[in-house]
């Protein structure tokens, strides 16, 4: 039935063609999308302490040449990214990426993305394991905080780390909803057998992108054109919009990961629109690959897929969406399956 919108062997081959390549790929020529905000200063601030370890350390602003470093330390913190996708977080929030270095190697970082004015997200906050207990990671949030002084920031927590977050925030953080990232291999989609009559699957190139994008804002309080043209355009992604009589119920999007892939983001209108997606994503990629995603645990699908799931997939941790000042709901949080990134967006 979607033999001419997935091009199921088509896909595979450019994905692993993709995994395999060790050049850094493209995801934009060019760039034509410009900055929703005014770009921060560049700082360079060595840390003076007496303790060993910590010495030779520079807080600065992260460039696009830091991204082998930014994924070396995604790997060692066993995160399973891919260097193509830590690339297009770079191109999504340039200028927002906070690095530590020592010896010419990156050795922590953390990555902040304006929305608006009001609005500031943070995540991806990482610190090499052999400079664990030396101070870079307070540093990093220090400068954070500074730089953006009474800004409101969304991050997502793992929960025994608010603790630490509210002691640098000097404040209780609001809190809003909870998720998890889980991992595994998804070999049952519990579809009902007249599920896929009133849906079309299409190509993303095959639908106009503002459309999607109108879509992707009305789960939003703030719209993400910039972030979604460049997440969506990675040259190892593949996305698929799902139709109802013509018009958007729901999209999804799934990339290679360094085990698998991850599957992100997912929204749709109902249970069923998200099951037939989910499926329509699963299938574009080899049997039993393992899929990496972030689930709001809101979700009426994602509890049916794990429970069908459940002797193939783990749950690596349950995270807690906070706030700095005050949490921003998303609109249709229980329509969201899985999450665009957990370390740079909304939802």
């Amino acid at each position: 039935m979607f033999g001419n919108t997935v091009r199921r062997h088509v896909t595979i081959s450019r994905f692993f063609n993709a995994v395999s390549n060790e050049r850094l790929s493209s995801v934009l020529v060019g760039d034509p999308f410009c900055r929703l905000r005014t770009q921060r200063p560049v700082f360079q601030r060595p840390l003076t302490s007496t303790t060993e370890g910590i010495q030779g350390v520079t807080i600065r602003r992260g460039r696009i040449e830091d991204v082998p470093g930014v994924w070396q330390l995604s790997e060692e913190a066993m995160w399973n990214t891919h260097q193509d996708m830590i690339e297009t977080l770079f191109k999504m929030c340039e200028n927002g990426w906070t690095v530590a270095e020592k010896d010419g190697n990156v050795v922590g970082c953390c990555l902040t993305h304006d929305f608006n004015d009001d609005l500031t997200t943070g995540g991806h906050f990482i610190v090499s394991p052999k400079m664990r207990g030396y101070g870079v990671g307070g540093q990093i949030l220090r400068n954070i905080a500074e730089e953006y002084g009474e800004r409101n920031i969304h991050f997502s927590s793992i929960s025994y780390m608010i603790d630490t977050y509210e002691r640098y925030n000097g404040a209780p953080l609001s809190r809003g909803d909870t998720g998890g990232k889980y991992f595994g291999v998804f070999k049952d989609i519990p579809l009902p057998p007249d599920a896929l009559r009133k849906y079309h699957l299409s190509d993303l190139r095959q639908v106009e992108l503002s459309d999607l994008i109108e879509y992707d804002t009305s789960f939003h309080v703030v719209p993400r054109p910039e972030m979604l043209k460049i997440w969506l355009g990675q040259t190892t992604a593949e996305t698929l919009v799902l139709l109802e009589k013509g018009k958007i119920a729901g999209y999804g999007s799934i990339r290679p990961a360094m085990n698998g892939f991850y599957l992100g983001p997912l929204y749709a209108e109902n249970t069923i629109g998200t099951l037939v997606l989910f499926k329509a994503l699963v299938d574009l990629i080899p049997r039993d690959s393992n899929v990496d995603f972030f689930l709001p645990h809101a979700n009426e699908a994602g509890q049916l897929i794990l429970k069908a799931n459940e002797n193939t997939v783990g749950l690596y941790d349950t995270f807690h969406k906070c706030a700095r000042k005050s949490y921003i709901p998303v609109l249709k949080w229980n329509n969201v399956f899985a999450l665009l990134f957990n370390e740079c967006g909304l939802c």
